[in-house]
């Protein structure tokens, strides 16, 4: 796979998948693992030229955010509007504790139930993935929609209006056809209202990186500094520039990805810096 430049090129795919995120392969560049050893070991394999280093910059939770806008859930926006740790302020709200006094495995279960609600996460899956009791998991989930009411009305709301138009949209009204939510096959209604409550955020996530590609780009050509970017994986953008000017390019593509978009909550962007992509530490 590797070209004649004697680099490896992925070829990016505009319109496969179904939430409108850009998907890459031959060979897939977006699917090199990051959380195991063996991950890492690989990335290092990705090297900057000399003289340059990689720039990452991720958004940071942008799923969560964007369910606190969409669902305009109160105790969500002021979190975040806050700077807190979002995970151990659930855990503390449904624990009824100090942010303080929250365990690791408390911050944990909140955490799988953060994300978990987006893909209809039941007592059984939270049990299972966080070692809580099955009456524990029914109990913590019950609390977190007594606080977040709004989330809940969110989730009720896609799924009857997602039945009703057999589509569901993006902030930016970018939609997604589910004519199967109607089928007289409970397992694939089910499937498509996951689908349903799934797209607006996956895809609003999708159009802001998009927003935010066009934008970077513009900004490093008519900046005319030594930069180039080289990825896009889900919510990061990987930025190849110059040693000398990496301090330039991170605080431009972390301004611009941060205010591509004005909402309730901030935008946040990490920016990490490294002369291969294994080994990438936190910029400022």
């Amino acid at each position: 796979l590797i070209g004649p430049s004697g680099r490896i090129h992925t070829t990016f795919n505009q319109a496969v998948t179904a939430t409108g995120r850009l998907s890459s392969s031959n060979p897939n560049l977006q699917n090199i693992p990051i959380k195991t050893d063996l991950g890492k070991e690989i990335r290092k394999a990705f090297i900057a030229g000399q003289g340059k280093r990689l720039i990452a910059a991720d958004y940071s939770q942008i799923e969560l955010r964007l369910i606190a806008v969409i669902a305009k859930d109160k105790p969500f926006i002021k979190a975040f509007q806050q700077g807190a740790d979002i995970h151990t302020r659930i855990a503390a709200e449904v624990w009824e504790i100090a942010e303080e006094d929250v365990t690791s495995s408390q911050r944990r279960a909140a955490k799988a139930i953060n994300f978990g609600v987006m893909y209809g996460m039941g007592p059984r899956s939270l049990s299972r993935s966080t070692g809580l009791s099955f009456s524990d998991a029914k109990a913590f989930i019950e609390k977190y929609f007594e606080i977040h009411k709004a989330v809940r009305a969110y989730l009720d709301k896609t799924k009857e209006e997602a039945h009703e138009n057999e589509f569901v949209e993006t902030l930016f009204h970018r939609k997604r056809f589910l004519p199967e939510i109607n089928s007289g096959v409970p397992m694939v209604v089910a499937a498509a209202e996951r689908m349903a409550i799934n797209m607006p955020l996956q895809g609003t996530s999708a159009d802001f990186m998009k927003m935010a590609m066009i934008a970077a780009n513009d900004w490093l050509e008519q900046s005319k500094l030594p930069a180039k970017m080289l990825l896009q994986v889900h919510d990061e953008l990987v930025i190849e520039c110059d040693a000398d000017v990496v301090d330039a390019v991170a605080k431009g593509v972390k301004k611009i990805m941060e205010e591509v978009a004005s909402f309730d909550v901030p935008l946040i962007v990490d920016v990490e810096v490294g002369s291969n992509w294994g080994e990438m530490k936190a910029w400022k």
